[in-house]
């Protein structure tokens, strides 16, 4: 299995994002229901669901400062921004899911001399 690769438009063009290492701590799952419940006087519960979104949680725990680094502040400049991309999580199959960057902002936290740690949190587009 290969690493994960992102895959985003850029100047009418695209570029690949690929992972130089494995994100670690990937949940199987992660869903989150929009529901308003509504539990009568006799106890008998009402619920309506709006939707239930899904999340990709990733933590990237070592990525080197130079080119590594500098992909990652490019992509999250867009993915900041509120773009769709394509995360592919084997980079040599093709299958592939549309995210959002469900957070607001991105600090690549210093790990040790020249290596950075983040957690990104994506939300799955439905078209």
């Amino acid at each position: 299995m290969a690493n994960p690769s992102i895959v985003y438009p850029v100047l009418g063009g695209t570029t690949t994002l690929n992972f130089l290492r494995p994100p670690r701590h990937v949940p199987a799952y992660s869903q989150q229901a929009v529901r308003h419940d509504n539990v009568a006087t006799s106890g008998v519960r009402e619920s309506v669901i709006e939707r239930i979104d899904n999340f990709l949680d990733l933590d990237l725990e070592w990525v080197g400062t130079g080119s590594d680094l500098q992909a990652w502040a490019q992509f999250m400049t867009f993915a900041l921004q509120g773009g769709v991309f394509a995360y592919y999580p084997d980079s040599s199959q093709t299958m592939f899911t549309n995210y959002w960057l469900e957070d607001t902002n991105w600090t690549a936290a210093y790990k040790a001399p020249g290596q950075y740690s983040f957690h990104l949190k994506f939300r799955q587009v439905i078209t």
